[in-house]
């Protein structure tokens, strides 16, 4: 579900929505981001999985104390 494989393809995988969290803003909280793209995602844990990958990526920075995300240029 992650990555593409010979089994899912890429429009099933995580990667095919990382450009549905990539906005305009600077910093977000989780919850108003989660809000704003919750219609691309079947549930909250492939939403988990695309800011886990994100943050892999180094694309963002969570601030854990405020619960927001702050996007790396």
């Amino acid at each position: 579900m992650i990555t593409p494989s010979k089994f899912i393809s890429f429009e099933q995988s995580i990667l095919s929505r990382l450009p549905v969290l990539c906005i305009d803003m600077k910093t977000i909280a989780i919850r108003d981001l989660y809000a704003l793209t919750t219609d691309h995602f079947a549930a909250v844990d492939e939403f988990l999985y695309a800011l886990d990958v994100l943050y892999i990526l180094n694309k963002i920075n969570i601030n854990f104390d405020s619960e927001s995300i702050e996007y790396v240029n």
